[in-house]
């Protein structure tokens, strides 16, 4: 394990993710991964099958521990991680791999700022839950308490969300 502080932002489709990862990498001066599973869709129209999601999972995985082994920040920004791959892989295939399972209790997560689907729905090409943002939403904070990492539950809508979600995160560093 890394003795960088790895916060993952995660949550359901459209909830701001990427948009929060990115401002508060920015702001910290810490290292931002990138969603892989945005590169790899658009690379494919948004067509995938479930053999997919392991090489999405893979990808991101190594994304992560190149960041955490990385000496040029102390802090690593993932916008999503394998809960995510674990979550979608169950809600759309009814199914877990085994891959997945393995290497999400190997991954190093410090903190997980959970998303709300409090902001409207923003469509795209890569999207496809929006109806059930709440359920997932809920499916993640079970996912998140079982993992016993700490949390908080990301809120509100423009700048009042990246406030929240600076001071949670400076309060963390801090600790």
């Amino acid at each position: 394990m890394s003795n960088k502080k790895h916060i993952v932002i995660t949550g359901p489709e459209s909830t701001g993710k990427s948009t929060l990862s990115r401002y508060l990498a920015r702001i910290f001066d810490g290292f931002l991964v990138e969603e892989y599973a945005r590169e790899y869709l658009s690379e494919r129209n948004g067509v995938y099958n479930r053999e997919d999601l392991s090489k999405i999972a893979f990808r991101q995985f190594q994304s992560q521990l190149a960041a955490l082994n990385n000496d040029e920040h102390s802090v690593v920004f993932s916008d999503t991680c394998l809960l995510t791959i674990r979550i979608w892989d169950e809600w759309k295939f009814g199914m877990i791999d085994s891959f997945v399972e393995e290497w999400i209790g190997l991954q190093q997560v410090d903190l997980y700022l959970l998303c709300s689907p409090d902001l409207p729905w923003q469509d795209d090409e890569l999207r496809e839950s929006e109806h059930d943002r709440d359920e997932l939403f809920e499916i993640y904070l079970e996912n998140i308490i079982e993992s016993g990492v700490p949390y908080a539950i990301i809120e509100g809508v423009d700048e009042s969300r990246n406030v929240e979600a600076s001071q949670i995160v400076s309060t963390f560093l801090s600790e």
